[in-house]
């Protein structure tokens, strides 16, 4: 079930904030240098690596691992590997909180690592297929009951079971730079969220 979607679509843009397109959530808050660019289709989120767009925390954003829940966006990063770790997506399980969720690039390679935090401590899933630095391309997240899995224009490319609860993430979601990591530089568009586990052809759906 689809519960927010942010286009960032010049027809949802008022000032610094953008409409979830569904009517149903918060606007995303855009920071000073954030912009709004000709994207995919329409318009995306342009980010330099020190800004971020924030999605405030809402009782409808409250992740549940029990009915599971699913991450999706396209991406086109435009900045080679840093040597630091750059995040995408961040969504910790309270504003002050440590853990979280976490979408990140891998400090030395086009790669991807996805973090979430169980009653244990946290769980990683990498991806094997590397992204094309200015080439656009769809990252699906997806948690149930059994485990998480990370697709990659609309290909599974990692999966790893969860043996113990996920600890909820509640927070805010952090598009970019979060408050102790900086963003990647590049675009971002077409960022949904779904109080569901999608499966493989949903995903493959959503990256065509």
């Amino acid at each position: 079930m689809l519960i927010a979607h942010w286009t960032f679509d010049v027809d949802t843009v008022d000032g610094r904030t953008v409409a979830d397109a569904t009517g149903a959530g918060p606007a995303a808050e855009l920071d000073e240098t954030a912009g709004i660019v000709p994207g995919r289709e329409g318009e995306a989120l342009s980010l330099s690596g020190r800004d971020r767009a924030v999605i405030p925390a809402v009782p409808q954003l409250v992740l549940s691992q029990v009915f599971g829940f699913s991450l999706a966006f396209f991406v086109q990063v435009t900045e080679a590997p840093t040597g630091e770790w750059r995040s995408l997506v961040y969504k910790p399980v309270a504003e002050d909180d440590a853990r979280g969720l976490g979408l990140w690039l891998y400090p030395d390679a086009m790669r991807l690592r996805v973090q979430l935090f169980t009653v244990k401590g946290p769980d990683y899933v990498d991806s094997h297929i590397r992204l094309s630095l200015g080439e656009w391309t769809h990252v699906a997240f997806v948690v149930n009951t059994q485990g998480m899995f990370l697709y990659v224009n609309g290909v599974l490319d990692g999966a790893v079971p969860l043996e113990h609860p996920v600890v909820t993430p509640s927070g805010p979601i952090y598009l970019g730079s979060e408050l102790t990591k900086p963003g990647f530089g590049g675009l971002l568009d077409d960022f949904r969220v779904y109080a569901s586990a999608l499966n493989e052809d949903a995903v493959r759906a959503l990256a065509e």
